[in-house]
């Protein structure tokens, strides 16, 4: 058998891999650990992008019709003279139509429930719940008009499905440095254009184009870090920065838009930041592991030496020279895995249940998250204090997989945490005091973070390595498609208040039956090929990687 192998097969078996080669290199060293620091705006600044939208649109939940004869009576006074009743809460679309001079001449304290009522054409917004106008109260998208915020946040979505797209794209042909910094440069562009806005048109449109960057404002970045360490690293390395980096501004972000005290100067001030990760470009380099993958030999080890210098580590030509040999060896067989498309996943009706599996769970995850984010200050005794308390959740939710996950298992804390969350929005639904109601809304809001955590790591698990990219890439874009439906479930408030948590409530016992078909992943080897994965899904180990 010996005389039948290759020089190239020999040549193989004696070659390092690329986690192989990492301790010549440094695999956390200096280098790894600074660009670690450089990475803190692209992190710190995806919150901003994700969030601030909330804080444009928002309208304080007391307002009524400004009656010009009321102006100078209390907020109490006017809403007894001037404000009819539904149920036990006063109507926020209509007024009573009658000489209100009259009224007060004649020293009426309270409305006749017989006069004519006539709808609103002006609005006083209750400033004690949002002191500052956001752009939905600046030209009243209320009442007949309270659809223009649900559908600005819709087309921001449609940006990130099509941002997911282009931008997914250029990260793996042109490089992750061009796809971060272009998608960066459409946030900041974008962002600083809504303060201009006078209407919902421009507005959507400039909001398109920030929701272009959704998630690849860092994404290709992050994917860059994970490139240049080991794998005993990733977890904790990964997750922790992105963590500590969106957690605080996650929590900040209310009380940035409380001091500007003005939606314009709002999207300038998260926007014009942007700026200092567009000069990030010239801190960083461009990750040598997907420099390798596509060919470019030469360049990638030029970086290798830089990287092996910063960290202090010295590599002799011998080894570079056989480590690049060995690398174009790799990349010419790699060659042979490009048959491989997002079709495989779904030629059996095995690997096609799966897919299909992970795609409905995530897409109840994305939009279960997203709603959670968005009702939250729907919901609460304070929109600042609540949106920053279920912010500062994002922590907790992140340390709770990193310690438990190997050891519950990927299956059980996914059911675990979509019950939670089911229960925690359920009785938010119930209840009927504020506070209450925000307490048991953020235990969920906590609950669904989780999931999103968990989700994203479970279906690389799942996904075989030929197609696992444009498998991740298409889950993840159908979890754009889902969130574009988030806004309208928040917007079924006016229905009943409870009729958005109900709903995630409900989704939530969906996703987590979807949950119980899927193959749990902990400590099973990565699968290789789509015929792996069904292995995975009939619980059968997978002892050693196939090769075509």
């Amino acid at each position: 058998m010996e005389g039948n192998r290759t020089p190239a097969s020999k040549d193989k078996e004696n070659c390092l891999s690329f986690d192989e080669f990492l301790p010549y290199m440094g695999e956390f060293g200096f280098y790894q650990k600074r660009l670690i620091v450089y990475l803190i705006p692209f992190f710190f600044l995806w919150a901003f992008i994700y969030f601030t939208q909330i804080f444009l649109i928002v309208v304080p939940n007391d307002h009524w019709c400004r009656i010009a004869e009321l102006q100078d009576l209390s907020k109490e006074q006017q809403l007894k003279l001037g404000i009819p009743k539904v149920e036990d809460e006063y109507n926020k679309c209509f007024m009573y139509d009658t000489n209100y001079t009259e009224a007060l001449d004649r020293n009426f304290t309270t409305a006749d429930k017989n006069w004519p009522q006539k709808p609103c054409k002006d609005w006083i917004y209750d400033k004690d719940q949002v002191p500052y106008e956001s752009i939905a109260t600046q030209y009243d998208w209320v009442c007949q008009n309270d659809h223009l915020g649900p559908y600005s946040v819709t087309i921001y979505f449609l940006g990130s499905i099509v941002g997911g797209l282009i931008f997914g794209y250029a990260a793996d042909h042109w490089g992750r440095l061009p796809a971060v910094m272009l998608s960066n440069l459409c946030a900041l562009i974008g962002g600083l254009l809504s303060a201009f806005c006078n209407n919902f048109i421009w507005f959507s449109i400039t909001r398109f184009v920030v929701g272009l960057a959704l998630n690849n404002c860092c994404i290709p970045v992050y994917v860059l870090m994970m490139e240049c360490l080991p794998s005993k690293y990733r977890p904790a390395v990964t997750n922790f920065s992105l963590t500590i980096c969106f957690l605080p501004a996650a929590c900040l972000l209310p009380w940035i838009a409380l001091w500007c005290n003005n939606w314009r100067l709002l999207a300038i001030v998260t926007s014009a930041p942007l700026v200092i990760c567009l000069l990030m470009y010239f801190c960083l380099q461009e990750s040598p592991r997907w420099l390798i993958s596509i060919g470019k030999m030469a360049k990638a080890m030029k970086i290798i030496e830089y990287i092996a210098k910063v960290n202090g580590k010295e590599i002799s030509k011998e080894l570079m020279t056989t480590f690049e040999k060995c690398c174009i060896l790799a990349y010419n067989e790699e060659k042979q895995w490009k048959q491989y498309t997002l079709l495989d996943l779904f030629r059996s009706y095995r690997m096609c249940f799966i897919t299909l599996d992970l795609v409905i769970i995530w897409m109840i995850t994305a939009l279960v998250y997203d709603a959670h984010v968005r009702a939250i200050i729907e919901i609460g005794p304070d929109v600042f204090i609540t949106f920053s308390v279920a912010g500062a959740m994002e922590l907790p939710a992140c340390l709770v997989p990193f310690f438990f996950l190997d050891f519950v298992g990927r299956k059980c804390m996914c059911l675990f945490a979509f019950i939670g969350c089911a229960v925690g929005s359920l009785i938010a639904a119930l209840l009927r005091i504020k506070w209450q109601i925000a307490v048991t809304a953020i235990f969920g809001r906590f609950c669904a973070t989780i999931t999103f955590n968990i989700g994203v790591q479970w279906a690389a698990e799942i996904l075989p390595t030929v197609v696992r990219g444009q498998g991740i890439a298409f889950i993840q874009i159908m979890g754009f498609v889902s969130s574009l439906l988030s806004p309208f479930v928040v917007y079924t408030k006016i229905y009943s208040p409870s009729a958005p948590m109900a709903i995630i409530a409900a989704l939530s016992i969906c996703a987590a039956v979807f949950v119980l078909f899927l193959p749990d992943t902990t400590r099973s080897v990565l699968p290789q090929l789509p015929e792996d994965t069904e292995k995975l899904s009939k619980n059968q180990k997978i002892y050693v990687l196939k090769r075509k």
